[in-house]
């Protein structure tokens, strides 16, 4: 198999509501279905006044960088982190947690390793 190379620019980029949270929506960047790797890249917009419901990705750890905005994250058994501009925070798979009390937009560079399923 010869190696490929993406590029998405960003007036190329797909967004579309997210599966689960309303409100927030999602660009994916590479997936298992669509690039036959074994982990997710993508794009996530949360803008102030969504509340994404806590959740826990059985498989994957989430992965975070804030690019811009500033939230909190509750993570359980840790309690709230902020998460701002130039933060990194990764959740272990298994460990519930919500991105909440969004204060000005929100844009991360999320990655789920292993890729969701």
């Amino acid at each position: 198999m010869s190696p490929t190379c993406n590029s998405i620019s960003a007036d190329r980029m797909t967004w579309q509501p997210h599966p689960r949270f309303r409100g927030v929506e999602i660009a994916y960047l590479v997936t298992r279905e669509k690039d036959d790797v074994d982990v997710t890249f993508a794009l996530v917009r949360l803008p102030v006044g969504s509340q994404p419901d806590k959740h826990v990705h059985e498989h994957s750890d989430d992965i975070v960088f804030v690019l811009q905005g500033k939230a909190t994250m509750w993570i359980d058994g840790v309690g709230d982190v902020a998460l701002t501009k130039g933060c990194f925070l990764r959740v272990p798979q298994g460990v519930q947690h919500q991105p909440r009390n969004i204060e000005e937009d929100v844009l991360l560079y999320n990655v789920w390793l292993p890729a969701l399923t």
